[in-house]
């Protein structure tokens, strides 16, 4: 027998940010990276935004360029040591997967100058 399927998204709540406004975009973002930051372990933290990385990559190219603009957008919001906590979660979580770690940052890289300060925030991004 064929195995089914499985269509669920691997992250439902950023799945349920398909086609919503800027606004709700970027408020979701700052309340996820805010949790993401507030988890003590940087494992625990780098295995937290891998599933959006994956969820971000099954996006058409078009949504996945805006809601990576939002995320940029929220996180430029949070305090200096939330960003770096998720910048650490970051580097970490390139270890796991490579791959889709190169293709989430060619997508910030494309974006970048579109958002206020995001040119910025590319040199703080690990590589």
């Amino acid at each position: 027998m064929a195995k089914k399927k499985d269509d669920r998204p691997l992250d439902v709540g950023l799945a349920s940010l398909h086609g919503k406004d800027e606004a709700t975009a970027v408020e979701w973002w700052k309340q996820r990276l805010t949790l993401i930051a507030a988890i003590p372990s940087e494992a625990a933290r780098a295995g937290a935004v891998l599933p959006q990385f994956r969820e971000l990559s099954y996006f058409p190219s078009d949504e996945r360029r805006r809601l990576t603009k939002a995320r940029m957008r929220a996180f430029l919001t949070l305090p200096t040591d939330q960003q770096d906590r998720i910048l650490a979660a970051r580097r970490h979580a390139a270890g796991f997967d490579p791959g889709l770690f190169q293709s989430d940052t060619e997508v910030t890289d494309s974006v970048a100058a579109e958002v206020p300060g995001g040119a910025e925030l590319q040199k703080r991004l690990p590589r």
